[in-house]
């Protein structure tokens, strides 16, 4: 699965540059909105992020990065009662991206692929007795496949800088709860009792989103 992610990513930034486009090189800081779907126990937060790559032309390509900082509901001790919790999530993907020329306003589509990693707990508290529930949140990072599709536009402010929107949604394939299925189902194969075992997961697939705006810099 590693593999076939690198693969795609790298294959999705190639043909980008390997475009005929004559856009210069572009880097864009943007702050976001991101919800979640409620399978993921994660309240929308604001995100920050930063783009780059050659996204102008009129097929380009940039990379994304962005993190969010979103509370999750997380059982206390006992499990007798919940509290709320701060996670962090972190967007990293290639994609490609086709422009619609129509003068100084720009409107786009684009695909994507790439991984969103979930840290569980919060990794800003000090050193000392914090140490063991840093060292735990991180044993309990989710990092999944995602896929994205959106658009927006962009609004040249002059020759050098221009205003961008964008809408983006994330298909996020859950591996955890894939093998999980798969280990179930073969278990339940070799023991016969098929009828007796409930449905797991119906649904290994959530649905993130992205409503963004920000400045781009060409050089």
């Amino acid at each position: 699965m590693r593999t076939w992610n690198r693969a795609l990513t790298s294959a999705a930034l190639a043909c980008a540059c390997l475009t005929g486009s004559p856009a210069d090189a572009d880097l864009s800081a943007f702050v976001a909105a991101v919800g979640f779907d409620d399978e993921a126990n994660l309240d929308g937060a604001p995100g920050f992020g930063l783009r780059w790559g050659k996204s102008s032309g009129l097929l380009g390509g940039e990379t994304s990065l962005m993190i969010a900082r979103p509370d999750r509901e997380v059982a206390t001790f006992g499990g007798t009662a919940s509290e709320a919790a701060t996670a962090t999530a972190i967007f990293y993907e290639g994609r490609i991206l086709l422009n619609i020329p129509l003068g100084e306003i720009k409107p786009f589509v684009g695909v994507g692929f790439g991984r969103i990693m979930i840290l569980p707990g919060d990794l800003t508290k000090g050193a000392g007795a914090d140490d063991k529930a840093t060292l735990e949140a991180l044993s309990d990072t989710e990092t999944n496949s995602a896929f994205s599709y959106g658009g927006g536009v962009r609004y040249a402010l002059n020759d050098r800088i221009d205003g961008r929107f964008d809408v983006r949604l994330y298909q996020v394939f859950s591996v955890t709860g894939a093998l999980t299925d798969a280990a179930i189902d073969q278990i339940v194969d070799e023991a016969g009792v098929g009828e007796l075992v409930p449905q797991q997961t119906e649904e290994n697939t959530v649905t993130y989103s992205e409503l963004s705006v920000g400045i781009v810099f060409r050089f």
